[in-house]
């Protein structure tokens, strides 16, 4: 008995080429795979059938043909028919699902360690590949679906996120290393409602004479914006929503729509640390009072993972700018991009330790 593999686009295709090329009344199918190949980086994903047959008697007339009951017969006897016609019990019979299924087990392990929820999580595990390395396909499709925003051309930069999430140290950051960088940045702090929180960024910034106002209502925001004309760069660090304070929202929202829109960022600083429900919930309260562009993840060092940011940010669409990992100022702020993300991903088996240390020295 003698076996042939033929591999095509689909099932079909391949049941047609063996029919044509050895007649359908002296082959039976023993097996079939469908997978798929490509799909790295800046390639497209190809879909692929193996359809392995056997032949009755030899190899038949190629010119033999078969009529359309002999086809069927020929369909009817495969061992693994069309997936989408498989029962639950023949699915987990079959080679080829087993492998699936298998992969799909620790490709789910490794999004429950990062705190991967939906609907990043269905996004990841749909269609997954048989063909490549589990944390590889994973770690592919990571960068596929990152929300990223690379530069920030706006002149106003405006903080926004509750109470304990980094804005102010995150501000100094920004502030410092904007200075290096040559601008000429100016601080308005309307968080006056936190005891301490002025003095602790006047405290970061002096050092390079960085000017710093604190504001606590429209007029005094209003000569604050006016005083910061000049200045390429403005960020504004503001007090924490509260859920059970409206008034001091519809304050902040007030004193904002002092600020050119137009030539404006409202970032959002949410902390790795954040549970997922948590977040969602905050981002629906600041946008029923103001629109958010973008996104930074700050706290990435006191986590175990940067999962939970990563489904927020895929789930409202909000690209990320930075990351913040560590207490230093300015040094502990990095850009957020492919590998940084995936530094802060657990389980991927990936030495991206090595590979930071090569381009950045």
């Amino acid at each position: 008995m003698k076996y042939v593999t033929i591999t095509a686009s689909s099932y079909e295709e391949a049941l047609k080429k063996a029919e044509q090329e050895y007649g359908g009344n002296n082959i039976r199918i023993h097996s079939r795979r469908d997978y798929t190949v490509g799909g790295g980086l800046f390639s497209r994903k190809k879909n692929k059938c193996d359809l392995t047959i056997y032949l009755l008697d030899g190899i038949a007339d190629k010119s033999t043909k078969s009529d359309e009951a002999s086809i069927l017969e020929f369909e009817k006897e495969a061992r693994t028919p069309n997936p989408e016609s498989l029962s639950k019990k023949e699915m987990l019979n079959s080679d080829v699902y087993r492998g699936t299924l298998e992969k799909l087990d620790k490709a789910e392990g490794i999004l429950l360690l990062n705190d991967i929820s939906d609907p990043l999580k269905s996004y990841l595990l749909k269609d997954f590949s048989l063909e490549k390395k589990v944390e590889m396909e994973i770690a592919e499709r990571l960068i596929d679906s990152l929300y990223l925003k690379n530069e920030i051309d706006n002149k106003y930069l405006v903080l926004l996120g509750p109470t304990g999430s980094g804005k102010t140290t995150t501000c100094a950051k920004l502030a410092i290393n904007y200075k290096k960088a040559g601008y000429d940045p100016f601080i308005i702090s309307i968080d006056s409602y936190r005891v301490g929180s002025f003095y602790q960024i006047e405290k970061l910034t002096s050092s390079l004479n960085i000017k710093v106002r604190t504001v606590n209502d429209e007029s005094a925001f209003r000569i604050a914006l006016k005083e910061a004309e000049d200045h390429g760069i403005v960020l504004i660090d503001t007090m924490g929503l509260s859920r059970n304070d409206d008034e001091l929202n519809l304050k902040l929202k007030s004193m904002l729509n002092y600020v050119n829109r137009a030539n404006s960022e409202f970032i959002f600083v949410a902390s790795s640390t954040t549970k997922i429900d948590d977040l969602n919930s905050l981002y629906d309260m600041y946008c029923s009072y103001l629109k958010i562009d973008s996104l930074i993840s700050s706290k990435v060092d006191e986590c175990s993972t940067i999962g939970t940011v990563l489904s927020f940010s895929f789930k409202h669409k909000c690209p990320m700018t930075y990351l913040t990992n560590g207490q230093r100022v300015p040094e502990d702020i990095i850009k957020a991009d492919g590998i940084n993300v995936l530094y802060y991903f657990n389980g991927l088996d990936l030495d991206l330790k090595r590979y930071k240390s090569q381009i950045e020295g």
